[in-house]
């Protein structure tokens, strides 16, 4: 089932009674083949680059049939996973078929404070259990991919444990740990974007919840990923703009990436959830995105 996931994080309303019917996703669902299909017309435009989102995209059965197929059309496959749907067996496969160039496995904490937010009692010990056991397969078979990332989804909630998060990552010896900031929506702010648009471009949205950070918060994780930064050890930092205090006035999403949902409707936006610039099902990817790639 498209946007169906095994947590219910508090960052996430995707899991919430509604949210299908309110995406308004009444094209029918792609199938294999239609991705498929997809997948290769992206080639065929020169897109390089392609990253299965959920929800979850390891309870989609076909997820490694697509990722083997994208290989196919030379494109680079990645996925973001909350690590409670993989096992040995899909570990195995996805090193040894190189699958994917990189898995981005989502920690948010110590395991009190990720459990808590991901709303599942043990999610943390079995996304851990599963990060060791892809890089033993990786080191056995003397594999360069998938490499392994960390995002780290920064909130009220666990602004205080970035430390330890770090400490998590150096120990799983991962290839990148990420920094962001919880995108922490409400219905004004919902009604009051749509008033300033003047359209109604977002009807809702996976980011309702109530654990927005405040600046005093904010203040406090931007001193510890500083302080991180500042060890100089061999694992890659990153973070968010706003939790380094840079500031970012053109968008790093509109122009470089887009969104296909799995009713196959395009989107250059992926906060405008209403923003639908043409539907695969119904016209190729590259008419849709010629005749809109000025927007």
């Amino acid at each position: 089932m498209p946007y169906n996931c095994n947590l219910k994080c508090q960052s996430c309303s995707l899991w919430k009674e509604n949210y299908r019917k309110n995406r308004r996703e009444d094209k029918g669902y792609l199938t294999k083949e239609e991705i498929f299909k997809l997948q290769k017309d992206l080639s065929d435009y020169q897109i390089k680059r392609i990253t299965y989102i959920g929800g979850e995209p390891f309870l989609n059965e076909n997820i490694l049939d697509l990722a083997e197929n994208a290989i196919a059309n030379k494109l680079m496959p990645n996925v973001v996973t909350n690590g409670n749907s993989l096992n040995d067996e899909k570990l195995n496969e996805i090193c040894l078929k190189q699958l994917f160039r990189t898995m981005i496995f989502s920690i948010d904490g110590p395991e009190k404070i990720h459990d808590f937010i991901r709303g599942k009692a043990g999610a943390f010990k079995i996304s851990y259990a599963n990060i060791k056991s892809l890089q033993k397969i990786k080191n056995k078979n003397k594999l360069k991919y998938p490499k392994i990332y960390i995002y780290a989804t920064i909130s009220k909630l666990n602004y205080r444990y970035i430390e330890e998060i770090y400490k998590i990552a150096i120990k799983l010896n991962v290839n990148k740990i990420r920094f962001q900031l919880s995108s922490s929506l409400k219905e004004e702010m919902i009604s009051k974007t749509n008033k300033i648009l003047d359209l109604p471009l977002i009807n809702t949205h996976s980011y309702i919840n109530e654990i927005e950070i405040s600046k005093g918060e904010l203040s406090e994780a931007i001193k510890s990923i500083k302080k991180i930064k500042s060890k100089g050890n061999c694992l890659k930092i990153e973070a968010e703009s706003i939790l380094e205090k840079r500031e970012n006035k053109i968008c790093d999403f509109i122009g470089k990436d887009f969104i296909i949902t799995p009713s196959g409707n395009v989107l250059i936006c992926p906060m405008l959830t209403n923003f639908i610039i043409g539907n695969i099902k119904e016209r190729e990817i590259s008419s849709i995105l010629n005749d809109n790639i000025r927007k």
